[in-house]
């Protein structure tokens, strides 16, 4: 058996097909002088193929799921369009004589590399974007077709390294019952596509495509995770029941979209999506999201030339008019200098969680911070936009974006922009110093949200990507659960909005958990959203604060999790 990331939710039984596109051969040679303008306009003829093919699969997604979804690949089009690049292998191919191909390789190696050495999941699977370009690019130069995923005819699960957002936009559903790749994560652009398309896909097993063989009988089971091979006949029988009680599940599930979240004791609970980007707004929405609780907004930043205040305006806009009158919480950008200027800047942290990231680094930019700010501010005149400052650690960095964000608002009055004169302004919640300042940040804030995901990294002091300490990171250790609890009194005190963001609000078993501890809106991937649901409509709150009560009362983080998933089946035995 082995394990991986669930991209998109299903359970299938089929026979393997390993997908191989081969490694691209980059040809490598200097040009004479004469060639030098034959071969710029090898490169241009190039340029417009490949617009034209991504174009071709934009229509293609549109028609077939929508636009939003489609739009995944305006940031291959941004890349393609980018006259600093183009400007870059003209400048090479003048001044190095290197041939096409070389140039586009290495300037997309030197993009590659550059978003590498990120941490952040969503800025690093833009690598696999870049690869997509560049593939289609050196294709075309050489006019070569790629290995297509269209041609299968038959029912297969595809297993691969990994997949371009084009290949798994291409795939043909009839066909191709899943995918499985060793590389990837829950926020690529493939993992996106999959989940549109509806296709159960597992990604970033890390070897998966050197244990299985063409043809080998395989169970995918991305519900849990896992990746049976040669499953025995027993094995394959209790899959087969599984994979229809699965599919009675979420059609039973789906019933609850538009019904309201409301536990047996009447408290209404607000479920809300998180978004990487734009196109997963109608994933989202269809859910039964009641708006974003966090959009995330680096997705901007990955451009070689940083975003201006009209092209962020208009994405925001976007999402907080699809919504509207919902409410869309938009986050400042929460990455450092090393990720900004990824393609140009040399710039390295020596530890970036603990370096110049998130509200530091846009304070530290101060007329960069001030142009998103514009930005999300005019959006607000067009949906219920809220403003979100992450990782605070201090009051005074509070403040000041604070009065940052209100020199913005001045700004636009003098000029007579709108925008939402009321707008709610926050922040997150992610690092123990705030959780201690919480009672004197709420006479500044207009709302709370808890970002599980650094607040359990920073108070465990655990790197959640390290192998060897990964077993220390948990939601469940009995200081989490405290600092949680401490934070959600604060809010009740001082009737302060609180919301949380982390992958804690997603996980089904923790439900009860936050319940229990005060929270009433969680915000997640749309993924859980129904089950989520499901158990809101199915405890009370009295029962989640008895046995929150009766969880701070232990100490080790084993009986604690013991507690919770024994409580988790005895309440919800048909749900994974």
């Amino acid at each position: 058996m082995t394990k991986g990331i669930i991209a998109s939710p299903g359970i299938r039984i089929g026979k393997a097909y390993l997908f191989q596109t081969g490694k691209i051969i980059i040809p490598k040679y200097t040009i004479s002088e004469n060639d030098v303008a034959s071969e710029i306009s090898r490169f241009e003829l190039a340029i417009e193929q490949t617009k034209n093919e991504i174009k071709g699969i934009q229509e293609q997604i549109a028609g077939n799921l929508s636009k939003d979804t489609a739009d995944i690949f305006t940031s291959h089009l941004m890349v393609l369009e980018d006259p600093q690049i183009e400007e870059k292998v003209r400048k090479e191919i003048i001044e190095k004589k290197k041939n096409a191909e070389w140039t586009i390789n290495d300037i997309s190696l030197e993009l590659i590399n550059s978003l590498a050495s990120i941490e952040d999941d969503y800025l690093r699977e833009r690598i696999i974007d870049i690869s997509d370009i560049n593939k289609r690019l050196v294709a075309n130069l050489q006019k070569t077709a790629s290995p297509s995923l269209q041609s299968i005819t038959e029912e297969v699960i595809v297993f691969a390294s990994d997949l371009t957002p084009s290949e798994t936009a291409l795939m043909n559903k009839e066909h191709i019952l899943a995918f499985v790749t060793d590389k990837g994560a829950r926020t690529s652009h493939t993992a996106i596509m999959a989940r549109a398309l509806e296709i159960p896909a597992i990604v970033g097993t890390i070897n998966i495509t050197s244990l299985v063989k063409n043809d080998d009988l395989v169970i995918v089971d991305a519900v849990h995770g896992q990746i049976i091979i040669d499953p025995s006949p027993e094995q394959i029988d209790e899959f087969r029941r599984y994979q229809e009680d699965f599919r009675e599940l979420e059609l039973e599930l789906a019933k609850l979209t538009n019904l309201p979240a409301k536990t047996f004791d009447s408290e209404e609970i607000f479920i809300y999506g998180n978004i990487d980007v734009p196109e997963e707004m109608k994933i989202i929405k269809d859910h039964g999201a009641q708006g974003i609780g966090l959009f995330r907004s680096e997705f901007l930043f990955l451009d070689k030339s940083l975003p201006d205040e009209e092209k962020q305006f208009l994405e925001y806009k976007r999402v907080a008019d699809f919504f509207d009158p919902a409410p869309v919480t938009i986050r400042t950008i929460d990455v450092g200098a090393d990720k900004v200027y990824a393609y140009t800047n040399t710039y390295r942290e020596r530890n970036p969680s603990l370096g110049c990231r998130a509200i530091r680094f846009s304070l530290e930019n101060e007329a960069l911070f001030k142009i998103q700010i514009r930005a999300i501010l005019r959006a607000s005149h067009y949906g219920n936009v809220k403003l979100m400052f992450p990782m605070i650690t201090t009051i005074e960095e509070f403040k000041k974006a604070r009065r940052i964000a209100e020199e913005s608002m001045d700004e636009l009055r003098r000029e007579k922009i709108p925008f939402d004169e009321k707008i709610n302004i926050g922040l997150m919640i992610e690092v123990p110093s705030a959780v201690i300042n919480a009672d004197i940040l709420a006479k500044y804030a207009d709302f709370f949200s808890v970002g599980t995901n650094d607040l359990v990294q920073y108070l465990l002091a655990v790197d959640r990507i390290s192998e060897k300490i990964a077993y220390l990171y948990n939601p469940l250790n009995l200081s989490v659960l405290r600092f949680l609890r401490q934070i959600a009194d604060v809010a009740r005190k001082h009737s302060m909005p609180l919301s949380i963001c982390g992958e804690m609000a997603g996980e089904p078993h923790y439900t009860m958990v936050l319940l229990g501890l005060g929270f009433r809106h969680l915000s997640m991937a749309p993924i859980y959203m129904h089950q989520v649901k499901k158990l809101v409509r199915s405890v009370s709150i009295a029962e989640c604060v008895e046995m929150v009560d009766s969880l701070l009362k232990l100490e080790d983080t084993e009986d604690i999790e013991n507690m919770v998933r024994k409580k988790f089946k005895e309440k919800f035995y048909d749900l994974p």
